[in-house]
């Protein structure tokens, strides 16, 4: 999967994407190539939550915190 993000890069403005397969989720710039990824099961750890009972996994916070990592490692 792989989905344009409504966030630009911080080292070049370019256009970043939200790539996932079956081992891993990133983020990615296309103009320069900074990129930044976890495992999947770190970014499970990170973003279920228990909502009312049910588990929710909430793609806003793994986005905010690689997007933070991403920034940072510029």
């Amino acid at each position: 999967m792989r989905i344009r993000l409504n966030l630009d890069c911080p080292r070049c403005g370019g256009a970043l994407f939200l790539e996932e397969d079956e081992k891993s989720v990133g983020i990615y710039c296309t103009r320069c190539g900074l990129r930044v990824s976890w495992k999947l099961r770190d970014a499970a750890r990170r973003a279920v939550k228990n909502i009312d009972g049910s588990l929710v996994f909430d793609w806003n916070s793994v986005i905010d915190e690689l997007y933070l990592e991403l920034a940072i490692n510029q």
